[in-house]
């Protein structure tokens, strides 16, 4: 069973597409672990600045209020954080359910602080009118111990949303790593594949009992086999350029009209402007030279299904198939520019352009071909006086 190279493309496609999508999983997964480190430090700096307020003031001194402001500032903005590190906890909005239970805790995390801010400010109060303090310094350890228990078990349960986030990225790092080993195997054999079959069309003696892996390669070797038995007749061949001659052009139309691709052909027939039978103006040897270039650039240009020929002495016959009418004269328009790109040198070392003028005809797709091939004829009959260097059309010509 042969294999579709553009398939697996399509398909390889979709594997780099699921690769970037766990690429970015993975990101975000370290991101959310970041900033779950982040919390526990937020919260363990909480505990320190409630203690060294709390130490602060059972030393009896006279505590700065500006420092004292400046500390209490610094809980509420850290706990202002925890909100705002809680949004990248990616797996905990979508998948634990955790979010509302920790926001719940940040909450009373908040009103605890503002409890112990209420209470330090009184106690601040007692300590200037020189009152005692036992009492409302047991009542400050009492809240500063609650709100330690109280971080303490959100710092427990943030181990615990650690763990169980781990053990998802676990289970599904493994499947997808193993999934990802298989798949990378599985693609590198199949490109391995494409790429000897590569090597097989560019072998110039490839071994003819090959197995071929890929359908378009299977076409393509089929199309060079046909090729090869038409060059390979000597009464198929023009011996000048090495492409098909007029029998040649019948043949192997008849061998490739069967395996066209698209649904619009064309006839054009080149007549290079430079020389004629009735006006040969160089050498024989620089006028084979001439034909030789031309039939080169006119076959760099040829897809699977084309078939071109040196029709006459000077005139060279195109029939090509393409996806749409537009292209067919695109391409053979084109293949009139590069011809007219040549320069050659002459025997007396003067530089001569070559140009080709030509005569394009849309052929009917049951339309025989020596009809297309005949009204081509005699378009380019008609279209000579009108000027070098282009592709004629009917339609060019004046009514």
């Amino acid at each position: 069973m042969k294999h579709s190279i553009e398939k697996i493309f399509k398909n390889l496609n979709l594997y780099l597409l699921i690769i970037l999508t766990l690429t970015t999983i993975s990101f975000l997964f370290i991101v959310e672990q970041y900033y779950s480190y982040k919390k526990v430090d937020n919260l363990s700096n909480q505990k320190v600045i409630l203690f060294n307020l709390l130490e602060e003031q059972k030393q009896l001194k006279h505590i700065d209020i500006i420092q004292f402001n400046a500390s209490i500032a610094k809980l509420n903005h850290a706990t202002k954080n925890l909100y705002t590190q809680n949004q990248y906890n990616y797996i905990s909005l979508y998948l634990l359910n955790h979010t509302q239970s920790y926001i719940v805790d940040l909450n009373t995390l908040s009103d605890m602080t503002k409890t112990f801010d209420t209470q330090s400010r009184e106690y601040l109060k007692i300590i200037e009118n020189n009152k005692k303090t036992n009492l409302i310094i047991l009542s400050l350890e009492n809240t500063h111990e609650k709100i330690a228990s109280f971080i303490d078990s959100m710092l427990i349960k943030n181990i615990s949303y650690d763990k169980k986030r781990f053990d998802i990225f676990s289970l599904v790092f493994i499947l997808l790593f193993i999934l990802l080993l298989i798949t990378t195997f599985w693609y590198k054999k199949r490109l391995r594949s494409i790429h000897d079959d590569i090597l097989f069309l560019y072998a110039i003696d490839g071994n003819k009992n090959a197995e071929i892996f890929s359908q378009e390669v299977d076409a393509i070797s089929l199309r060079m086999k046909r090729k090869t038995q038409i060059s390979d007749n000597p009464a198929m061949v023009d011996p000048i350029t090495e492409i098909p001659n007029n029998k040649g052009m019948l043949q192997a139309y008849s061998e490739r009209k069967g395996i066209k691709d698209s649904s619009f052909s064309s006839v054009s027939i080149l007549e290079i402007d430079n020389f004629s039978k009735s006006k040969r103006t160089f050498s024989q040897e620089f006028t084979q030279d001439i034909l030789k270039k031309v039939a080169y650039t006119i076959s760099l240009h040829q897809q699977a299904t084309d078939v071109i020929a040196r029709s006459d002495y000077n005139q060279f016959t195109l029939i090509f198939s393409r996806t749409s009418k537009e292209q067919l004269y695109k391409h053979t328009d084109l293949i009139r520019q590069s011809i007219s790109e040549l320069k050659l040198s002459s025997p007396e070392k003067e530089i001569v352009n070559i140009t080709v003028t030509g005569a394009f005809i849309n052929k009917a797709n049951h339309a025989p071909l020596e009809e297309s091939i005949r009204k081509a004829k005699e378009l380019l009959q008609s279209a000579r006086h009108l000027g070098n260097n282009k592709i004629f059309q009917t339609k060019d010509l004046p009514k």
